[in-house]
């Protein structure tokens, strides 16, 4: 058992909680992603207090005040290293397109919207927030792990998918914007929203099939995430 603060593996694991040494690896604090990251084969490393929740190759016990000091909270029995997890091009009906989002917990809520209503893949700008946030993984549900996740420049990969016969709509206001309920589902679809404060840039709507918007009442803009669970939910699969 590690009881040391100063233990040089617990320094390292530490470090995870800053994006900058998560190269190959993030850590994971909810036990449910934990128990998932074992199922879909991406659990490097089980860390834990008290009684073991299963085998695993690579685990140490550690002392409660060591695992409070890893985890930077109070509290947990067990946590996880995960492997960097690699998308794939194979992007099947249903893609979100994320420009530019900087909140990852927005992130997090979307991923978890995703799964919900049956998207496949995720698309990042590469300058979106770092899902392997722990705000995200607690928002996500698991979607880290069932969703196919990339990041693209989005100036090269939009023209690309309507070659490849997706319908890219792009949120936002222009004279030409369509209503929500006046666009109709089609086989594949993807759907860009936009930075917090800014929204979608201008040059990713020039580049799309067609703009939308969300008709709204009392209230002039939405949070991110909420506007995406609503247009995920009106073309769910």
């Amino acid at each position: 058992m590690i009881t040391s603060l100063d233990n040089k593996t617990v320094k390292q694991l530490r470090k995870l909680h800053q994006k900058k040494y998560r190269e190959d690896s993030f850590l994971l604090l909810e036990e449910e992603l934990v128990i998932l990251a074992k199922e879909k084969g991406y659990l490097k490393k089980l860390v834990y207090t008290g009684k073991k929740p299963f085998d695993h190759d690579d685990e140490f016990e550690v002392s409660q005040d060591v695992m409070d000091k890893i985890a930077m909270r109070e509290g947990l029995s067990f946590i996880g290293v995960s492997k960097m997890i690699e998308g794939n091009d194979d992007y099947g009906r249903r893609i979100v397109i994320l420009d530019r989002l900087q909140d990852p917990l927005n992130i997090g809520r979307i991923m978890e919207a995703a799964q919900l209503f049956g998207y496949d893949t995720l698309i990042l700008s590469e300058d979106c927030a770092d899902i392997c946030h722990e705000k995200c993984l607690s928002a996500c549900k698991g979607g880290i792990y069932t969703l196919n996740i990339v990041r693209k420049d989005l100036s090269v990969e939009i023209p690309k998918l309507r070659k490849d016969g997706y319908l890219v709509y792009a949120t936002g206001l222009r004279n030409n914007t369509k209503e929500l309920h006046d666009v109709h589902a089609t086989e594949k679809m993807a759907f860009i929203l936009g930075n917090e404060g800014s929204g979608v840039r201008e040059d990713l709507m020039d580049l799309s099939d067609d703009i939308m918007k969300i008709d709204m009442r009392n209230i002039d803009s939405l949070n991110v995430a909420m506007a995406a669970s609503i247009i995920m939910y009106r073309f769910r699969i």
